[in-house]
């Protein structure tokens, strides 16, 4: 699902099974990523709530905190080289609302269609920031849950949406490991060809625990929790 990215870090079985809930701790969230601890799901939320949360001044200001908080540290790098940032897509910098708004929980039905129309909404905090630290000589890479069966029409919505980045890591097809293992591997892989993470961002805990990442900014998202 999300992308542990992304809604669809997780397979579409896993995903059914862990869609409507919502971590107990989904207040403004930000350390290393070594430290991090996927929390056990605690209350209850279906998916109109979480849609509910999206239209408040509370979900605006856990998000706008989280970006704020991102581009900090990006500014106290500046001037250093080989610096990169790790963004989730799915809730992170891509809006899956409208899709959701279609669904009865534990819904999944229809996903294949709706990442084939590549019509998600840009979240624009997201973007805007990412967009911000290219121009400023910060690397972007996109580590998603979505399958590598999606990269085309993934890329598609990234392009659509004005999206530049440097890399995009997808979950292999057919793969079912945790989006926590699979995410970790790949923010390795970027540490290996000599890049430095400074900041990793995502909706999810399993989008930022494994380390590999000085800091990370949890987003809010109460419509689903992925482990």
């Amino acid at each position: 699902m999300k992308s542990s990215g992304t809604i669809f870090s997780i397979t579409k079985l896993s995903l059914s099974m862990a869609i409507g809930f919502a971590v107990s701790a989904q207040a403004l969230f930000a350390c290393p990523c070594s430290e991090i601890k996927i929390p056990a799901l605690g209350k209850d939320f279906s998916i109109s709530e979480g849609l509910a949360f999206m239209k408040t001044d509370g979900y605006k200001k856990e998000f706008d905190k989280a970006i704020a908080d991102a581009r900090e540290i990006c500014e106290k790098h500046k001037g250093e080289k080989n610096l990169a940032i790790v963004s989730d897509i799915d809730e992170t910098v891509l809006d899956n609302s409208k899709f959701f708004a279609t669904q009865k929980q534990p819904g999944w039905e229809g996903w294949d269609k709706w990442v084939d129309s590549a019509d998600d909404m840009t979240l624009k905090p997201t973007a805007e920031f990412l967009g911000w630290a290219r121009k400023n000589g910060i690397a972007v890479f996109f580590i998603t849950g979505r399958s590598e069966n999606e990269r085309k029409d993934t890329i598609a919505n990234l392009v659509k949406a004005g999206i530049a980045y440097d890399g995009l890591y997808m979950r292999p097809d057919n793969d079912h490991s945790p989006a926590e293992d699979m995410k970790t591997i790949y923010r390795k892989q970027i540490a290996e060809m000599g890049f430095k993470t400074i900041v990793s961002i995502g909706d999810q805990f399993s989008d930022l625990a494994g380390g590999y990442a000085e800091d990370c900014e949890k987003l809010p998202n109460k419509m689903y929790f992925i482990p």
